[in-house]
């Protein structure tokens, strides 16, 4: 088990750079990054030589700043921050045969939406929103890891150290997963980041039922947030998957603007060559439908039809679709939820679907889904989603992306297709609709 440290009291980065997700540091120098200057505008430097001759008014590392008194950070937790960027982008070339910079870069972000991006996380980066828990499980992650250990060190940067927990449980992972997190427990303890990295060679049981143990996985993850001295605002539950910082901060405003209990992206994966929406044994949509695999035409309420056309938020029952922001308050208190198997009697669901149907239960029935935020698992995937056509990067936010949902009551029963074989990996039961 790798535990942190805590951190110093000030807070890092209190103007840090709103888009600081855009660019990773290679050792040769920093290209065309952005900071968010003193006046609150935003900077743009273009350096070719190496980290050390930065520029004197404003440092930037994938946006890492002290911007507001143009003071500088030691330079041993630079080194820090420096060599293991270097090494994420080794390990990332290593294993996907590209450039770290390749995904989350100015290149893949129009000139708009930078703007607009600006203007709208404000509140956010400026310290309007409560501190984040984020929790992850891994396994065998090493292709994903480098770009998400280097969007949750610029979500640190742009929160503030001290507004940020991370919480990582891997377990039984092959690859270089464990090595990865090894030298990112390290970077984060010195850079102050509140976190806990557990890597565990415990194997799953053979005869344990999936839903269960993925359930213990997810709580484990969670453990932290239990005895944290911290009153989190939302929980930021990862799976393993490619995203940018500019994908978790849109979730996190959308959650905030909606009061939203639960906020989800959409994942999509490849079928026979064509994307396809991937998560439909747990997204449900507000009458209680499966989604469906046609990755424009996921849901059968008609006004998730028109919204995700559109771009727009849309009200669900349930969603995780790899990225999902959680009302905090869902985990504390008396009443507390936890992930869970199903129990007696009860349909055999997905331990977030059954999360959902607590949460439900519980009056936490606000749920969401942005399709604007679009993730994948694999690059095939996520390189395809990034043609203009398929992917809104390319464009800036429109005000009807931040227009407020007309939430309804929802539905009495929803679709469940179960779990009930000990062993088994995918649904093996009769589907049906289950009463909430």
């Amino acid at each position: 088990m790798l535990l942190a440290r805590k951190p110093p009291s000030s807070r890092h980065g209190q103007t840090a750079c709103l888009l600081c997700g855009l660019a990773v540091v290679a050792a040769l120098g920093i290209i065309g990054m952005y900071s968010i200057g003193s006046n609150g505008s935003m900077w743009r430097g273009t350096h070719t030589g190496g980290w050390r001759n930065r520029p004197s008014s404003s440092y930037v590392l994938s946006g890492l700043t002290r911007a507001s008194n143009d003071r500088l950070v030691s330079d041993s937790r630079l080194d820090v921050r420096v060599a293991f960027e270097e090494y994420l982008q080794t390990v990332h070339r290593d294993v996907n045969n590209e450039d770290l910079q390749t995904y989350c870069t100015q290149d893949n972000f129009g000139s708009g939406f930078v703007a607009s991006a600006e203007q709208r996380y404000r509140n956010i980066t400026s310290g309007g929103i409560e501190p984040i828990f984020v929790a992850v499980n891994l396994h065998n992650s090493e292709s994903v890891l480098p770009n998400m250990a280097a969007q949750l060190l610029a979500l640190a940067d742009t929160l503030g150290h001290s507004r940020l927990f991370v919480s990582v449980y891997e377990n039984g992972s092959r690859d270089r997963t464990k090595e990865i997190l090894n030298r990112f427990n390290k970077t984060l303890t010195a850079l102050g980041i509140l976190h806990r990295v557990v890597a565990d060679n415990m194997p799953k049981p053979e005869h344990a039922h999936r839903i269960e143990y993925l359930a213990s996985l997810r709580n484990l993850a969670l453990k932290p947030l239990y005895s944290s001295s911290t009153a989190f605002g939302r929980v930021v539950y990862l799976n393993d998957m490619f995203f940018c910082l500019t994908d978790l901060l849109e979730l996190v405003f959308q959650s905030q603007i909606h009061s939203a209990h639960l906020t989800c992206a959409e994942d999509f994966e490849l079928q026979h060559g064509s994307l396809a929406f991937y998560d439909t044994w747990v997204a449900r949509d507000i009458l209680g439908h499966a989604f469906k695999k046609q990755p424009f035409n996921i849901a059968d309420d008609s006004a998730a039809k028109v919204a995700q056309m559109k771009n727009r938020p849309f009200q669900v029952q349930c969603c995780w679709n790899g990225m999902a922001v959680i009302d905090a308050k869902v985990f504390y208190g008396k009443n507390a939820l936890r992930f869970r198997r199903s129990i007696a009697d009860e349909c055999s669901a997905s331990e977030c679907s059954l999360l959902c149907n607590d949460m439900w239960a519980t009056g936490y029935r606000r749920a969401i889904v942005v399709p604007r935020v679009k993730l994948s698992y694999d690059i095939v995937t996520r390189d395809l989603l990034r043609k203009p056509f398929n992917y809104p990067r390319d464009v800036p936010f429109s005000d009807g992306q931040s227009k407020q949902i007309a939430f309804r009551p929802g539905p009495k029963t929803v679709y469940c297709h179960p779990l009930n074989g000990n062993g088994a990996r995918n649904p093996d039961g009769p589907a049906s609709f289950i009463p909430l």
